[in-house]
């Protein structure tokens, strides 16, 4: 039994600039690494013999000189593990081109192609792409990249989208995680795959050069991963970077699986983050994946629904509880939306709002997305400034129903002694 892990879009060094001060970011960036480190503590706890890594190791070619340090000394700490790194879309081929003497146990891919044997039987390949067709030498002596054995458990990794139009099985948990598609129907997508496959398939130990060059622009081009063109060759589980959620998902024979980033960066990536824990049997191709989640500081997006009588009090008492339901911890970056109903003359003190719960969490915003509640029977006789205003604006034709609410809002304030 081989023991690994997978993680990806790990985005180390992320400036973290959108919406936090300059210390919360320096904060925030700490805290990816310190992600890191809990996975690595996971890692040896378990034993495991690798750790591979599926692309967006760091967010861009800068990488600042201390986070570069940290990353290569925590490899460096830890000889009996292997480390294999796939450069993805945020990495470049020159990532660690100002470092000298690098880990021995640090491993990495090429255009070409590379293979590495980690067991007996267990082949771990990777290729990595840059949006070019152009082809390197494959990286595996005696033999075409394209060779897999079909008595090895060969495991793939990649780095970006895979077609729509490959997804048999619905992802255990993210089935909406944006996967892309090369154009036309679904229909004109598979036709098009199947003539690709069709060209190339043969016996497996026996192709040319040219049926190698088409094996390598068919598994991924600048429209995506064709799992379908990927299943005629003996791979068992697909390693995948580049999708920031978790999803796992079967084709053929092949396991494939994003882990999602490791820690989220914005509300775009909120949710539970973590890594795959892998068990791999190679005599039996069996493979047993469990998501390891990790704990340090999610960002989380809270909706809840509000009446018409719910003012800000009202409103924070059932945020309180929402959170308590939620379990959210003093590292959590919390999007609170508030859902229902609200009244024109009660508008809710967002900034209030925010302003209690901000000490205790990293961070924190309101939003205010209920529908405003307007009875034209409770103003249609009122004889005031209030009730001319309510009634001109809400007979207007003019005018949407956004911009309604809007001017209402705005003018129900105005004459409530509030500023603009």
């Amino acid at each position: 039994m081989v023991r690994l892990i997978h993680t990806a879009d790990l985005h180390l060094d992320s400036a973290f600039s959108s919406r936090f001060s300059k210390e919360e970011a320096e904060e925030r960036r700490q805290n990816l690494l310190v992600a890191w480190n809990r996975l690595l503590s996971y890692g040896i706890e378990k034993k495991v013999q690798a750790v591979l890594i599926a692309g967006d190791l760091f967010d861009s070619a800068v990488v600042s000189r201390s986070t570069m340090e940290i990353f290569l000394s925590s490899i460096r700490r830890n000889p009996d593990i292997s480390f294999f790194y796939l450069r993805g879309n945020h990495d470049t081929e020159n990532t660690f081109r100002f470092q000298e003497n690098l880990p021995k146990n640090l491993f990495l891919f090429s255009k070409g192609g590379k293979k590495y044997r980690l067991n007996e039987k267990l082949i771990l390949a990777g290729k990595e792409y840059y949006g070019s067709t152009e082809r390197n030498e494959d990286c595996f002596p005696g033999q075409s990249f394209w060779d897999f054995k079909e008595e090895d458990c060969n495991l793939f990794m990649l780095h970006g989208d895979l077609y729509e139009s490959d997804i048999r099985y619905p992802l255990d948990s993210a089935s909406d995680i944006g996967l892309r598609n090369e154009g036309g129907t679904e229909q004109d997508r598979n036709a098009r795959t199947d003539r690709k496959v069709q060209q190339g398939r043969d016996t497996w130990g026996d192709r040319e050069e040219q049926q190698d060059k088409d094996a390598e622009n068919e598994v991924q081009d600048n429209a995506g991963i064709s799992l379908k063109a990927l299943s005629r060759y003996p791979v068992h589980y697909l390693a995948l970077g580049h999708i920031h959620k978790r999803g796992e998902g079967q084709f053929g024979s092949i396991r494939y699986a994003y882990p999602g980033c490791l820690q989220g960066r914005g509300f775009d990536e909120e949710g539970e983050k973590g890594f795959f824990y892998l068990e791999v049997n190679e005599e039996t191709k069996e493979i047993q994946t469990e998501f390891i989640p990790i704990k340090e500081g999610e960002f989380r997006i809270l909706e809840l629904e509000l009446c018409e009588e719910d003012d800000s009090l009202s409103a924070l008492e059932k945020i309180e509880e929402k959170i308590k339901e939620e379990a959210c911890t003093e590292k959590d970056s919390l999007r609170i939306l508030l859902k229902g109903e609200k009244s024109p003359e009660g508008e809710r003190n967002l900034r209030y709002l925010e302003r209690a719960l901000s000490e205790r969490f990293s961070y924190v915003e309101v939003k205010e997305e209920s529908r405003l509640v307007l009875r034209k029977e409770d103003y249609i006789h009122e004889k005031s400034l209030k009730g001319e205003f309510l009634r001109m604006v809400s007979d207007s034709e003019s005018l949407s129903e956004e911009e309604k609410e809007k001017i209402i809002l705005l003018g129900i304030g105005l004459l409530q002694g509030e500023e603009l």
